[in-house]
C-alpha cells in the first residue's frame, strides 16, 4: 500500500514595484526579498511582475470583453497570487504613475485584487503618505492591507 504523502501548501506573492527606473531603490529591495524567499522561507513562492509593459488605462482598448495582452498577462498573474507585496517610492505626496495605473487595469471587472493580501512593511518599502492612500485603493477595490512589522 502507498503512503500518501501530502504537499505542504505554498503561498504565491506577487511582488509590484511602483518604479519603472532599472536602479530604482525599490526594485532592489523586491530583488532581495526575492533571494531572501528562495533561500530561506519554505512555502512561499514570490515573483516579481513587472508593470512596465502596461499600457496607460483606455478603456477604448478592452475589445469584445478582452484586454490589450500586456494587461491580460498582469491581470493573470494577480488572479493566481495569494498576496501582493508593494514597494514603491512616493511622488508628489501620492502613488507613482505606474502603480496606479497598474492598480486601476487589474481593477477592470471582473477585479483581480478582490481577496488578496496586500502588505508592505514598515521598512520604509513604500513612504508614508502613499501607504494611506495605498490602503484607501486597495480597501475601495476589496483587497486587505498588512503592515508588517519588524521584529524587535
Amino acid at each position: 500500500m502507498e503512503a500518501v504523502v501530502a504537499s505542504k501548501p505554498v503561498i504565491k506573492v506577487a511582488a509590484i514595484s511602483g518604479s519603472l527606473r532599472k536602479a530604482s531603490f525599490n526594485r532592489g529591495l523586491i530583488r532581495t526579498a526575492l533571494e531572501l524567499t528562495k533561500e530561506s522561507i519554505a512555502g512561499v513562492q514570490m515573483e516579481y511582475i513587472d508593470i512596465s509593459p502596461l499600457p496607460m488605462l483606455d478603456t477604448d482598448l478592452e475589445v469584445d470583453g478582452k484586454f490589450p495582452p500586456a494587461v491580460e498577462a498582469f491581470r493573470q498573474k494577480i488572479l493566481e497570487s495569494d498576496s501582493i507585496l508593494f514597494a514603491s517610492p512616493e511622488y508628489n505626496y501620492s502613488l507613482t504613475a505606474p502603480l496606479k495605473n497598474a492598480l486601476d487595469w487589474a481593477s477592470r471587472p471582473p477585479n483581480v485584487w478582490a481577496d488578496k493580501a496586500a502588505f508592505d512593511s514598515d521598512g520604509n518599502l513604500i513612504d508614508e503618505d502613499s501607504k494611506e492612500r495605498m490602503k484607501q485603493v486597495l480597501l475601495s477595490l476589496q483587497a486587505f492591507t498588512l503592515r508588517l512589522q519588524p521584529k524587535n
